[in-house]
């Protein structure tokens, strides 16, 4: 039975990263920088600070609100008028998942005023599957509804709810990303263009390969595997080559200072880098190499979420 309306709520979103390396449209990860947005009923409007605040829409465009507006249709409950304070810290269009935030907060925002528990399993899987159908693949959206790593693909069976199949891989906290975050922004859909609709099998059979290493090396904590396990064909040396040639400094300079793996976050231009100690030293030698390329960025060392979102909410006073 669902519960009453809230008056007010507020939902965080963690930043994702998506792929990690072989992992195509089906892999990701949820890291410890939140997107943060303040719900009020009663009023239909968006203010924004943090990141995207110079950039991004404040009417029923923005992707929070859209969200929201699309799963109450979805849901068949008439749009609830919400005001969104949006607190951003994920970085836009930098390959963190920051699309994939704004989208789940809507989405979330929309279960928790219709009246729905978005702590509930079924709930959440709720959310996920819409997410999920308005991004085209899951490893952005699983990671940030459930957090920590997520497996995830669509198997056509035509019912809906049923098609998305979602599985979590275990990962030890020790584990850390050190991500290096360029000033420059690169559109997921020009680093999605690029990409050949035809790969070699040579080239399928040499990720099949890296995948599956991927999630045996994070399950067991085999983390030289990494180094290996994170490299990929079907994405990364086309969108380097063409988008962000001086990729490839950054991640030597992780590499040569102790980082186990190293791979494009989503479609860049993020490096992020996977590593069990030496994070300092790991940071500092992106950042440096970055600098010498001319690259103007931040160094971030982030824990692995194993959260996904959160919400803090006020029922009705009078309910």
């Amino acid at each position: 039975m669902p519960e009453p309306q809230l008056e007010r709520a507020t939902i965080r979103v963690p930043a994702t990263s998506a792929n990690l390396g072989p992992g195509f449209d089906c892999i990701g990860i949820a890291v410890d920088l939140w997107n943060e947005t303040n719900i009020t009923a009663g009023e239909s409007c968006v203010t924004i600070s943090g990141e995207g605040a110079d950039s991004l829409p404040r009417d029923g465009s923005n992707l929070v609100a859209a969200s929201a507006h699309r799963t109450f249709r979805e849901l068949g409950v008439d749009p609830i008028p919400l005001a969104f304070d949006c607190h951003n810290n994920i970085p836009l269009a930098r390959g963190l998942g920051s699309s994939s935030a704004a989208t789940i907060t809507g989405i979330a925002a929309a279960f928790a005023f219709a009246g729905f528990d978005i702590t509930q399993p079924e709930t959440q899987r709720s959310i996920f599957v819409i997410a999920a159908d308005i991004e085209g693949h899951p490893d952005n959206v699983s990671p940030a509804v459930f957090g920590g790593c997520q497996i995830g693909f669509n198997v056509n069976t035509g019912s809906a709810d049923n098609d998305w199949v979602v599985s979590r891989v275990k990962i030890a906290d020790e584990l850390k990303a050190v991500v290096f975050v360029p000033d420059f922004t690169m559109a997921t859909k020009e680093a999605r263009g690029i990409l050949p609709e035809v790969v070699p099998r040579s080239d399928a059979v040499f990720n099949v390969g890296r995948a599956a290493m991927l999630v045996h090396a994070l399950e067991t904590r085999q983390w030289p595997l990494l180094r290996h396990a994170t490299d990929d064909r079907l994405h990364q040396p086309q969108r380097i080559e063409k988008l962000f040639p001086r990729f490839r400094p950054i991640a030597r300079g992780a590499l040569d200072a102790g980082a186990h793996g190293v791979f494009l976050s989503g479609a860049g231009p993020t490096v992020m880098a996977l590593a069990t100690d030496r994070f300092m030293t790991i940071c500092y030698e992106m950042s440096e190499n970055a600098r010498k390329a001319q690259i103007v960025g931040k160094a971030l060392i982030l824990d692995i979420s194993h959260e996904g979102m959160r919400i803090e909410s006020e029922r009705e006073r009078n309910s």
